[in-house]
């Protein structure tokens, strides 16, 4: 599992500095084990800065946001059942508790 790492890359800082709400979630997942490989979350939701982008509920309800083109992501979060699982900012990976997003060094997801 890749978990915070400890010399963020100027934008990572960058981004996280603009955002106290997301680093205050980082760090209270860094410590916690990857999720099974067996767990399946009723709802998953992926965030950005400007909120919500999409979700979908038991596997059967979808539900997105509509945005301006002009509103790109700074990042990237991924909530399984209200609970950070993944966050990236760019292609520069901060936390992934899937198993089943393993990377390797230099690999993007």
């Amino acid at each position: 599992m890749q978990t915070l790492k400890a010399n963020f890359s100027p934008k990572i800082f960058s981004v996280l500095s603009r955002y106290p709400q997301w680093l205050k979630m980082i760090i209270q997942v860094i410590d916690q084990p990857p999720f099974s490989k067996n767990y399946c979350p009723s709802i998953v939701e992926v965030f950005d800065q400007y909120g919500l982008l999409s979700g979908r509920i038991h596997g059967c309800f979808s539900y997105e946001s509509t945005r301006n083109p002009k509103q790109e992501s700074e990042f990237n979060a991924w909530l399984l059942d209200g609970e950070l699982a993944v966050f990236y900012v760019g292609s520069e990976l901060v936390i992934n508790r899937l198993q089943i997003l393993a990377v390797e060094e230099g690999e993007f997801l």
